[in-house]
């Protein structure tokens, strides 16, 4: 795992130490090796965190055997000694899976991206073309940025690195912000820094270096692994079981693939005992597994079932526990590492957990994607059952009138809301955020600020991928719309950022190219049945994983942010709040916000959210001089 920076321009002493200094400021993606290489009209920059090849040999960016291409890297390829095997790639210099990637770019061009199982994202200069690749894995594991400018094309792993080659401005891009404020990061394409784009999961974009024309092709996509027939399955749910508990266990097992020692973080939920179970086969006691209690988990404490997965398999078990006394702090720095206002305050124990663990393992495996495959949250349910809950929708909707009006009362409102939507995109875009258009978040915002903001559609990007299945029943377009927003655009983000700011790569062996696959091409009836979430995932891990947490409640600990802002933060966002007034005095109406957040702070309505978002928004502001226009 690694970072990398890229300016493609014309060449000159001043770019190539703007690439050094771009690399100081991702230096924790990789502390192991910094170099920079550069030709006449492109400078790649690269930090390294040495997993496979410890050597000096395979440090980056890396040259082709020919001379012709030059790449820079950030991720793992797990199948790569397969594909040295199967397309006669002899003679390599390093044990490494960078020049496997890049040998067989010379070898297959673009064609060789569809063949890479892993989680990457890599610059691969072709000096004969004079053409630059940027390539991204298939589901947004690795993140990807790139910034057009009218002499130079600049891009890097983190917004950071970009910022640093003078290639952000510190303009908000506006019609991102009305999504921003439901869901508390941009979706898609588009950040909130004006000019500033993500390369697109499942995407390659071609930049020629003479004229900076830019040409995106798709590789992959979710849609590309559906059945071309409906109802095309041919195993029975006998023999699914198996495949699904076969694929499971390649995929770790190929995931273990390292020259560094290797862990698991093991919360004692479903997805990370099945990843233990099947890594411990592999390693024994030479498997770390690592488990925390936080002291603000609301008396949660998952460590007993953690120990007894750790216990049964015989791994080199540790327990931390972890306090928030210091959470302030905290949160600024988070800002700082997702370089925008990221509101997913599972960020938080993710950091401090890497920040334990860092110094004794650089390799951890971890279960997400797991509740995106087969359906392991309860929405997922609720689709199941989709004309009966809207049935009951319509009889709460009038029960609710007349119950006392409160936090809770206002939570179900919001959700009866969301089954009465009159698009399938909607109720998806309604059931992923916990603000509701009935009492919208922007009600925080000036009048006149207001009204530019909500003239842009919150849901659009649902509306936009949501066409893109339309065959698909309700569940399983639920699931796939899943898989390209809020995986890549809020949990995957989420991993890379709170774990590489501790220089911990993070491995999903659920996100697997086959097992990706496999699990789209299925009907949503194995994935959701008779209420059971999960439920093919669960008989596909009976034996494996206990009884208890294969069937037992689904536990987890929540990041108690709206006690916070009432307490430990409530002076870091009043004081955060007035120095981002004193820039941007027409965005924010301190009036309205005081007087909702005396409703909040009484108990009157559960806006922690929009709170905890807001704070991430001034920080951010503030510390890069944001302008709000």
């Amino acid at each position: 795992m690694c970072g990398f920076s890229g300016v493609i321009g014309q060449y000159s002493e001043e770019l190539h130490k703007q690439v050094m200094s771009a690399l100081r400021y991702i230096h924790h993606r990789g502390p192991d090796n910094k170099d920079v290489w550069s030709s006449s009209n492109i400078i790649l920059g690269h930090t390294r965190l040495s997993i496979l090849d410890l050597s000096d040999h395979a440090n980056q960016p890396f040259t082709s055997k020919c001379g012709r291409y030059t790449i820079a890297y950030n991720g793992e390829v797990y199948n790569y000694k397969e594909l040295a095997a199967q397309h006669g790639l002899i003679n390599l210099k390093t044990s490494s899976d960078t020049e496997v990637v890049v040998e067989l770019f010379a070898k297959l061009g673009v064609e060789s991206f569809e063949k890479l199982n892993g989680m990457f994202a890599f610059a691969i200069y072709d000096s004969e073309d004079n053409r630059t690749y940027l390539c991204r894995d298939r589901l947004g594991i690795k993140p990807l940025y790139l910034s057009k400018l009218e002499k130079k094309i600049c891009f890097g792993s983190e917004i950071k690195a970009l910022e640093k080659l003078a290639a952000t401005s510190n303009d908000l891009n506006a019609p991102k912000l009305h999504e921003w404020f439901y869901y508390g990061n941009a979706l898609g394409r588009e950040t909130l820094l004006k000019g500033v784009e993500r390369v697109m999961p499942g995407t390659y974009v071609v930049i020629d270096c003479g004229s900076h024309c830019i040409d995106e092709q798709r590789y992959w996509s979710v849609r590309s692994s559906l059945p071309e027939k409906a109802n095309s399955q041919v195993l029975s749910e006998d023999e699914t079981v198996i495949k699904v508990r076969e694929l499971l266990n390649s995929a770790v097992k190929r995931q273990l693939v390292s020259d560094v020692p290797v862990g698991v973080f093991l919360s004692g939920g479903i997805d990370s005992s099945a990843i233990t179970a099947f890594a411990a086969q592999e390693l024994g006691s030479d498997l770390s597994t690592y488990s925390v209690k936080f002291d603000y988990d609301k008396g949660i404490n998952e460590l007993p079932r953690a120990r007894q997965v750790a216990e049964m398999y015989g791994t080199n078990h540790h327990e931390f526990e972890i306090g928030g006394y210091d959470v302030a702090d905290t949160v600024v720095k988070m800002v700082e590492h997702h370089d925008h206002p990221f509101s997913d305050a599972a960020n938080i124990p993710l950091f401090l957990l890497s920040q334990q663990v860092g110094d004794k393992t650089k390799v951890i495996l971890q279960g997400d994607g797991g509740d995106e495959l087969f359906a392991g949250y309860q929405r997922y349910n609720t689709l199941a059952n989709f004309r009966r809950m809207k049935l009951l929708a319509h009889v709460g909707s009038v029960v609710n009138k007349f119950l006392p009006e409160n936090a809770r009362s206002h939570s179900r409102q919001r959700y009866i809301d969301a089954l009465l939507a009159d698009e399938d995109y909607k109720v998806m875009a309604a059931l992923l955020t916990v603000e509701s258009e009935r009492v919208p978040p922007t009600r925080v915002l000036s009048d006149s600020y207001r009204s530019n903001v909500e003239r842009y559609d919150f849901g659009g990007r649902y509306k936009e991928v949501a066409k893109r299945f339309e065959d698909q029943d309700l569940v399983n377009k639920m699931l796939m719309t899943d898989l390209e927003i809020i995986l890549p655009d809020i949990f995957l983000e989420k991993v890379d950022r709170s774990t590489m700011a501790g220089s911990v790569e993070v491995r999903v062996p659920f996100l697997d190219n086959d097992i990706v696959d496999f699990c789209i091409s299925l009907p949503s009836h194995l994935k959701v049945k008779k209420g059971q979430q999960k439920y093919l995932l669960k008989r596909a891990l009976d034996g494996i994983v206990p009884a208890d947490i294969l069937y037992g409640p689904k536990t987890g600990f929540g990041v108690p942010f709206g006690y916070w802002l009432k307490g430990p933060l409530q002076e870091l966002f009043w004081d955060s709040f007035s120095r981002f007034k004193l820039a941007n005095s027409q965005v924010l109406d301190e009036t309205k916000m005081r007087r909702i957040f005396a409703d909040f702070s009484d108990g009157r309505r559960d806006d922690g959210f929009l709170f905890w978002k807001l704070l991430n928004l001034v920080i951010w502001a503030n510390k890069n001089k944001v302008s709000f226009g």
